[in-house]
């Protein structure tokens, strides 16, 4: 068996830290709305973006020429909502943090190599985040690189504390869903003061998700002491 590396050992350090744990968990849902909402879009057949102009060639032509081809618009959709919903959950996240980077890196090439004002900003920011999820189940994608590699990590099981944490994170989630969900046209029914209790909620969980993240973790500080 081999004997840890530098990196071994920081990744172990990583994996180790309850609200490193918290941050990737938020990560992994922010990234679930960033692509369940618009992969059901092009799902359902239909068109990402209504106010574009399809004749100058420019973005908008390109969007109408994907939209135009029928079921390949609908696989970039359906492999969107895949990738969404794989890294929601822990024995798939690993897969799913993999699919989630190469699809967003492909659009990362397209919103710099088309004008898309400042989208390249959200897309640089999705990379990275889909990169720390793949470093965060390196213990299991490794493998892929190096099918050999006899190391095993001893990582700690972290989770949520039952109760108001867990819940915290789900209706977050549920807000998150339906807000994304109305803002990308999926005819729910989006008002001013709906919109305004989504985003309340959204903001109390993400304040509330900061608080006992970092309450818990002062818990299991003075636990283990």
């Amino acid at each position: 068996m081999k004997n840890n590396t530098l990196f071994d050992e920081i990744y172990i350090w990583i994996r180790s830290q309850p609200l490193l744990y918290r941050f990737t968990l938020g990560t992994r849902i922010l990234l679930a709305l960033a692509f369940i909402p618009t992969g059901l879009v092009k799902v359902l057949g239909r068109r990402f973006a209504t106010n574009l102009d399809t004749t100058d060639g420019g973005v908008g032509a390109f969007f109408e020429i994907l939209y135009s081809s029928g079921s390949y618009w609908q696989f970039l959709g359906l492999s969107q909502m895949l990738a969404g919903i794989l890294i929601l959950w822990r024995k798939t996240s690993a897969i799913g943090s993999i699919m989630f980077l190469a699809i967003i890196s492909n659009i990362f090439f397209i919103t710099i190599s088309y004008d898309f004002k400042g989208t390249w900003i959200i897309t640089t920011l999705l990379v990275l985040a889909a990169s720390w999820l793949c470093i965060w189940d390196w213990d299991k994608i490794r493998y892929l690189i190096d099918a050999k590699d006899s190391v095993v990590f001893q990582l700690p099981e972290l989770s949520l504390q039952k109760g108001l944490e867990q819940g915290v994170y789900i209706v977050g989630f549920i807000a998150g869903l339906l807000f994304f969900s109305m803002i990308r046209g999926m005819g729910l029914g989006m008002t001013k003061t709906v919109t305004i209790i989504l985003l309340c909620v959204i903001f109390v969980c993400f304040m509330l998700a900061i608080g006992l993240g970092i309450k818990n973790r002062h818990k299991n500080n003075s636990q283990k002491a």
